[in-house]
Order: structure tokens, then C-alpha cells, then sequence
């Protein structure tokens, strides 16, 4: 115990316990009637430590560990602040240490400790200052138990006496344990609603958005969560739901769902379809139908939180049942609508897409007709599910495209964004509306029975229109279908336009991309080149690396590979800098490291200060002997590997300072001759960082491709390189890959 050792004290035998059997029952009664009145862990806890204290100790804490491995502890908080603070920054400080905390020794063991008689007794770990603050403290006994619930120990209870002549036995040591289990269920209770109050929260979404009455009750049949729907079945606001039993609420109603409830909790399995009938107490005289389904909800341990309840009025009329089945059919269709629609950002794809959505689930033929950038209204699909009559659409589209002029149809639904929607066509109405005869066969032909044109609906604007038609199935369209049918265009308006946003953006990133990158390497006497570029990330955009390769005026040439910091249209323009700039610099500079200086300097002045350049320069030319002759220069770049000829594998050159930082980097040049068989091989950190965060490619991995592929010419090794870094992890690269090999002509 803080400030004391339990050194010689041993319990006299045959003494009285200290906490007497009246006290002893009415701390057990206070501890039934209050812990069980909240749901709230550091509630529960304070409770805890106040129902103790002064009845049966003069100081108390509760320790637990979270399952995170964090503290939690609550304490009576003694009348003296100083005492209390030394208290608690001792007990903190044991539990860091070994074998320090008698706490953490009695959640270890899960065995009681007991320390009769304490007077006098000083730790001999104090210092003198928390002696001094302890000393009017005056401890005379302690008992520490364990906190424990379903087999397991996650805390401890610490109970301290001051008052002269109270000294626990081990009838009082036993009390507590008996008191400590009923704070232990408390808090574990406290803590299962905890974990229930995280899980709710993921629920959210599925409540605010469901077309069904849903709801959570907990084990004591009380509303925790309901939703709007629910809530307005069931003739209350949500509020009034909350903390609340379905019989308190619904009265002759709740009954029937409180025996659903129990059921699920008695069997564990679910209750499906359940119909309830009963007058709602807010509505006397009326009887009202339900059909609720009971479902269990477990925890990640397994425990039962509580029971998920999902209700459908079925009032007006038992036929409704039906009705009611397919609008879950039809959010199930908008599900895996949502689902497929999501599965490609390809606009051709996501066009297939919704023809193959809607036919043959809600229609028998679906057309597609998208805004062109004219403004034209462009017919892009057409799907039946009768190959013949899929011809026959296709033709009446080719031969009878839709009149602008017209007040009705597709073009009136594009203007207006509106649907239209004819619940049955009828001989009388093609004729009254299609003058020309051939027209008028057609689609006869094609047996019309009911149609709707609805808008595809994108975020402020409507980019096309969905026209969905039954005929073989001799089904009709109604509200609720044209609803579905709106739903479906706005979620289809959605994803192709995301999609068609997409492939203009792939389209200007590949553009942009080939614009920072050279077209072609060029054809350079005595050297054989070869380049990989592989960009990663989301939506294919411009990465950060680059390459170029170009003539010097001295007859010589320069190689450059380069990584900017940052993705998208700010690395681009940042790329650009660099690499012109380098193009400049290298013409005027006659050494790489004067070259990668300049465009330091250049970019302190033209680029914002979070963004940095790394770039490995190499000047070099072709020497008498079939050779070549490099100077490379390194700003804060993975050093450049030579693969020789023997097929051994050396770095080169010193890595130096990233650009773009500091106004005078440490940049430095390195000479280094490559003769026939040897390779230089330059490259971005996307390939050495390839692979698991804790087992990537790493300049080992990279030697050892090179090794393996000795003797291979440079356009060999950078695919073999690619190959390595794209095969060391599951999926895409993360980085950017950036590949130049250079060597002598053989």
C-alpha cells in the first residue's frame, strides 16, 4: 500500500472483522440499488469508490486496465489535496516499475491481499518529501481485491483505513471481494455499453436512411436507437422513444414485441416476420398491423448486447404485405445497384452498367441517352431482354431519334428534369401520338406496355436521360416504380459522370504526364538507353517523378532522374521547373553539382516551401576505347548502381542535400568510367521502398535484381527492375517509379 509495508502485520486470530455485518449489508444494499443506475464507466467508478467511503474505509481507489492496455483510476479524492496528489504520483510511479504496485500483482494473481496492521510502518521506497506529505495520513490497515467479470480480472479495489482500531481480517477481506464483484459486473457492464455506443455509431447511416421502422432495444427491453420511420409508425418522436421499454411506449402493442424480444434473447436466434396486431394506445379504436423481425446483436466478444428490431406497417390493407416485400426488393435493387454502379470508373463500362441493372429487374428494355458536348441528346445503349427485339429498338432509334421540338419525351425530361411516366400505353395513344406509319409499326412490334423516361442526374445538372419499358412481362409501371426508376437515374447520373469525370482526367493526366516526360530517348553514339515510368495513386494522376534525357553544346550528353514532392497539378508544375530548369543549367554549368545548384536557387525563388526536389545528374560522353565517361551529382537522391561487367554491383556517388530546402545544399561531384559490359542504372525510391512497409525492396533488393540479370542490355534490366518493385507487394506500387539505364555500345 502507498506509504506503508505490510511488514509485521499478521492478523491476531479470533479478532472481530472491522467492517461490522449491519454495515457490511447496508454497503451491499447501496452498492444493488445505485451501481445498477448508469450505463457510464467513470459514473460507475466514482460510484464505486463514494459507496465505501467513510462506511467501510477512509480512502478507496478502483484501478482497471482498458483492453488497450490503458489506466483508468478513480479515487475517494482525500479531504487533504497534498495528500491525495502524493498518493496518486507514487501509486503511478509503482505501477511502472517491477514488482511496485500491489494493484497490478493483485489483477495479475486474481488473489486478495490483506495487510492487518500498518501502523507506523513506512515504505522503504518513499523519499523524504512523500514521507513528510504522508505522515499525517496515518494508515493503519488495507485490504487490495481483485475486480473481476465472466473469467476474467481487469482491475483492482483498494480499500485504506486511518481510523484508530478499524484493522481488517479476513472476514472483512472476504466482504470486499464479495463487494468487488458487484463493482466488477457494474463495470464491465458499464464497459459492454460503451462498446455498444461505438457500434451504434456505425449504425447511423442504416437508420437515417432506411424505408423500414428500425430500432435497437437493449437487454431490459429499452429503446437505445429507433428511427424516423419507426418513430412516426409508432405515432411519437424519436426522443420519447429513448430510455424507454416497448410497453411503457406502445402499451398493448409493446407487449407483443417485449415477448419477441425475449424470445431472441432466450434462444440467441433471430425471429423473423413476426405480424402484430393492436389498437396503439395514441390511437384508441384503431387496430393497426405489423409484420417485425427480432434479431440478435452481439458484440465483438460474442456478448448479447441487445436485439435489433425491424417493423413494417402493413395497415391499410394485408395486401400491402406484398407491396411492402417489394419495396424491400427494390432497395435491395438500388443496393446492388449502388454496388455495381461503384465497381468501375470506366464510362463505356459504367453505361453497360446500368442497361444491365435494369433489365430484366425492373424492365424489360432500358435505352440510354447521354448530353454530348454540342448539347446533343446522343442514344449510347440499348438493352432487352429479347435479342430479336433488341434489333427492333435499335432500329426505331436509328430511324426515328427523338424530336427536340416535342413537348413530351426524352428531350422534355432532359430541359425539365423531370420524369414522365405512362402508366399504360394503348393502341389509342400511339396513334394519336406517332403520325408516321413505319414508326407506328415498330412499336407495335416491339409491344409496349407501360414506360418511363427519367432524368440521369448528376450533382446540379442533368446529363442524360434512362428510359425504362415493359412489355413481354405485362407488368405495369407505378408511383413506385417511377420513384425507383428516379433513384436509379440520380445514382447512374452520378457514376457516369464520375466516370466520364475520370476518364477526362486519366486523359489529361496521360497528357500531361507524356508533356513532363520525353517523347522518345534519343539515338546517342557509343550508348545504349532505356526507360520505365510508372505512375501510382488514385485516379492516375501525374506523379512526381521524372526523367530526361538531352544533348550538352561540348558534344556531351546529360541524364537526369528526378523526384518532386506532392502528386497532381502542383507536382506537375513543380516537375516542369525542374526539369527545364535543369535543361538550362546543365547547358550552361560545367559540372552536374554547378547544374543542381541553379536549380536550387530557382526554386527558393519560384516554388512554395514545402515543396523539395531530389534529382541524380549525370553528364557523360563516349570515350576512345568504346567506353563512357560520367560525372554524376546527387541532390538528396538514392544513389545511382553500377552493374560491371563481372556482374558485380556498386553504388556511386554521394548522396547529398535535397533541393529546394536550404539556400546552399552539400552537393558533390563523382567521376566514374563505364566500360563495355558494365551498366549505370538510375532510379527513384518508388522501387526500393516497393514492397510490405516492414519487408521492402530496399537497395539490396534492387543490387540483387541487377545481379540475377547480369549480362542483360539496359532496356532488359529496367523491365526486370519494374518487374521486382511491382512484384515485391499485393496490388499497385504506392510510389512513383522512375527507370533510366545507360551503357556503352558493345
Amino acid at each position: 500500500m502507498v506509504g506503508s509495508t505490510s511488514t509485521g502485520n499478521a492478523e491476531p486470530g479470533g479478532l472481530p472483522p472491522a467492517v461490522s455485518t449491519s454495515e457490511a449489508l447496508e454497503v451491499l444494499t447501496r452498492a444493488g440499488a445505485t451501481l445498477t443506475g448508469s450505463l457510464a464507466l467513470e459514473e460507475t467508478l466514482r460510484i464505486g469508490v463514494q459507496l465505501v467511503v467513510p462506511a467501510i474505509a477512509d480512502w478507496a481507489a478502483v484501478l482497471i486496465l482498458d483492453e488497450d492496455g490503458s489506466e483508468r483510476e478513480i479515487t475517494s479524492r482525500h479531504s487533504d489535496p497534498e495528500i491525495e496528489a502524493v498518493l496518486l504520483d507514487i501509486r503511478r510511479r509503482r505501477r511502472g516499475e517491477a514488482g511496485g504496485s500491489e494493484s497490478l500483482e493483485v489483477l495479475k494473481s486474481g488473489e486478495p491481499l490483506l495487510a492487518h496492521d500498518v501502523s507506523g510502518s513506512v515504505a522503504p521506497d518513499l523519499t523524504e518529501a512523500e514521507r513528510e506529505a504522508l505522515a499525517p495520513l496515518d494508515a493503519r490497515s488495507y485490504m487490495v481485491v481483485p475486480l473481476g467479470a465472466h473469467g476474467r480480472v481487469f482491475g483492482s479495489l483498494t480499500l485504506l483505513s486511518t481510523t484508530p482500531g478499524r484493522h481488517y481480517t479476513t472476514a472483512d477481506a472476504a466482504f470486499a471481494q464479495t463487494l468487488a464483484g458487484r463493482f466488477a459486473l457494474a463495470i464491465d457492464n458499464a464497459r459492454l455499453y460503451e462498446a455498444a455506443s461505438r457500434s451504434l455509431g456505425l449504425l447511423d447511416t442504416l437508420f437515417a436512411t432506411a424505408p423500414v421502422g428500425l430500432a435497437f432495444l437493449d437487454l431490459d427491453q429499452r429503446y437505445v436507437r429507433v428511427n424516423e420511420a419507426l418513430a412516426a409508425m409508432n405515432g411519437r418522436p424519436v426522443e420519447d422513444h429513448l430510455g424507454r421499454t416497448v410497453e411503457e411506449l406502445l402499451g398493448p402493442a409493446g407487449a407483443a414485441v417485449a415477448r419477441g424480444h425475449r424470445t431472441v434473447v432466450e434462444t440467441g436466434r433471430p425471429l423473423l416476420d413476426q405480424e402484430i396486431n393492436a389498437q396503439p394506445i395514441w390511437s384508441p379504436g384503431e387496430t393497426r398491423h405489423w409484420v417485425s423481425s427480432f434479431t440478435p446483436v452481439r458484440g465483438l466478444d460474442g456478448e448479447l448486447l441487445g436485439v435489433s428490431v425491424v417493423v413494417i406497417d402493413i395497415t391499410e390493407r394485408r395486401q400491402l404485405l406484398e407491396a411492402e416485400r417489394a419495396a424491400r426488393a427494390r432497395a435491395d435493387f438500388l443496393a446492388h445497384a449502388g454496388a455495381t454502379l461503384d465497381a468501375s470508373l470506366d464510362y463505356e463500362q459504367t453505361l453497360r452498367n446500368v442497361a444491365d441493372i435494369a433489365v430484366p429487374a425492373i424492365a424489360d428494355w432500358c435505352t440510354i441517352r447521354m448530353l454530348d458536348a454540342e448539347g446533343e441528346l446522343r442514344h449510347v445503349a440499348t438493352w432487352h431482354v429479347d435479342p430479336a427485339k433488341r434489333a427492333l429498338a435499335a432500329e426505331h432509334e436509328r430511324r426515328f431519334p427523338p424530336d427536340p421540338d416535342l413537348p413530351g419525351g426524352a428531350f422534355a425530361v432532359l430541359r425539365s428534369g423531370a420524369s414522365q411516366h405512362t402508366p399504360e400505353v394503348t393502341d389509342e395513344i400511339l396513334v394519336a401520338g406517332i403520325r408516321d406509319p413505319d414508326e407506328l409499326g415498330l412499336i407495335r412490334a416491339l409491344g409496349l406496355r407501360s414506360i418511363i423516361t427519367a432524368p440521369l442526374a448528376a450533382p446540379g445538372r442533368t446529363v442524360g436521360v434512362i428510359t425504362l419499358a415493359r412489355a413481354e412481362s405485362g407488368r405495369v409501371f407505378g408511383a413506385d416504380d417511377v420513384r425507383l426508376a428516379e433513384e436509379l437515374g440520380r445514382r447512374a447520373g452520378v457514376a457516369i459522370d464520375n466516370a466520364r469525370l475520370y476518364s477526362e482526367r486519366s486523359r489529361i493526366a496521360h497528357t500531361l504526364q507524356a508533356r513532363l516526360l520525353p517523347s522518345r530517348l534519343p539515338d546517342i553514339p557509343g550508348a545504349r538507353l532505356a526507360a520505365r515510368y510508372r505512375a501510382a495513386g488514385e485516379f492516375n494522376e501525374v506523379g512526381g517523378d521524372f526523367y530526361d534525357v538531352f544533348a550538352r553544346p561540348d558534344g556531351g550528353w546529360v541524364l537526369v532522374v528526378g523526384d518532386v514532392s506532392g502528386k497532381g497539378a502542383e507536382a506537375a508544375a513543380m516537375t516542369a521547373l525542374a526539369r527545364y530548369t535543369l535543361r538550362v543549367a546543365a547547358i550552361d554549368s560545367d559540372t552536374p553539382s554547378e547544374a543542381l545548384r541553379r536549380l536550387n536557387a530557382s526554386m527558393l525563388t519560384e516554388s512554395k516551401a514545402a515543396e523539395f526536389v531530389t534529382a541524380a545528374l549525370v553528364y557523360f560522353s563516349a570515350t576512345d576505347d568504346g567506353g563512357l565517361h560520367a560525372r554524376v551529382a546527387l541532390g538528396g537522391h538514392p544513389t545511382p548502381l553500377i552493374r560491371r561487367a563481372d556482374g558485380h554491383v556498386e553504388p556511386i556517388g554521394d548522396v547529398g542535400e535535397i533541393l529546394g530546402i536550404m539556400p546552399k545544399p552539400r552537393v558533390s561531384d563523382t567521376e566514374v568510367s563505364l566500360h563495355p559490359g558494365d551498366l549505370l542504372l538510375l532510379y527513384t525510391d518508388g522501387v526500393t521502398d516497393a514492397g510490405p512497409r516492414h519487408e521492402m525492396l530496399g537497395e539490396a533488393g534492387l543490387a540483387k535484381a541487377l545481379t540475377e540479370v547480369a549480362g542483360a542490355d539496359p532496356e532488359e534490366l529496367v523491365e526486370c527492375v519494374e518487374r521486382a518493385a511491382v512484384d515485391a507487394q499485393p496490388g499497385e506500387p504506392r510510389d512513383d517509379i522512375a527507370l533510366v539505364a545507360i551503357a556503352p555500345t558493345r
